[in-house]
């Protein structure tokens, strides 16, 4: 059952302790940016309107890469873990888009997911890349070679298969 979701909406999480504002509808997804910067697209279900005094608005054109990072003055949660999926869910749909731009964008994501997670203290970060032919998955393992003090693997078969990889930070 879908509410009356708009742009602009502050909502929760149904099973997790986070929030976020809606950045984009579609028919029965949204997309929302959390309070750590993350885009996360969910199905409507998965979410609920958070309702105080607040007014909330927002711009999606004036996030920019700095804005992704926010300093926070929370002490960051012990033992929190990040989930980041790196599917490319919503493509820009009015140009065609190259295999090699969709890798880009893919590796862009996960650069900046990891900077955020290294600003945030965040001490473990799952990124589920899928399995497909196994692209994403190497450019990523050769990516974190460049980070130093982490610790990656693959992600528990039985919850992700062959399709994520978990990095320790």
């Amino acid at each position: 059952m879908s509410k009356n979701y708009k742009i602009g909406d502050k909502v929760a999480f149904v099973n997790a302790k986070e929030s976020g504002i809606i950045i984009a509808i579609d028919r029965f997804r949204v997309t929302i940016i959390n309070e750590s910067g993350f885009e996360l697209s969910t199905p409507i279900d998965n979410i609920v309107p958070v309702v105080d005094d607040a007014i909330y608005t927002f711009d999606v054109r004036k996030i920019g890469e700095k804005d992704l990072i926010k300093k926070h003055t929370s002490k960051p949660k012990i033992n929190e873990v990040w989930e980041v999926d790196l599917h490319l869910s919503e493509i820009d749909t009015n140009r065609v888009i190259t295999d090699h731009e969709k890798l880009l964008a893919q590796l862009k994501y996960f650069h900046r997911c990891m900077e955020a997670a290294i600003h945030q203290k965040i001490k473990k970060v799952i990124f589920i890349h899928g399995v497909g032919k196994g692209t994403l998955k190497q450019e990523i393992l050769h990516a974190l070679k460049s980070y130093t003090k982490i610790r990656y693997y693959d992600a528990p078969y039985r919850q992700y298969g062959f399709g994520a990889t978990v990095v320790e930070l």
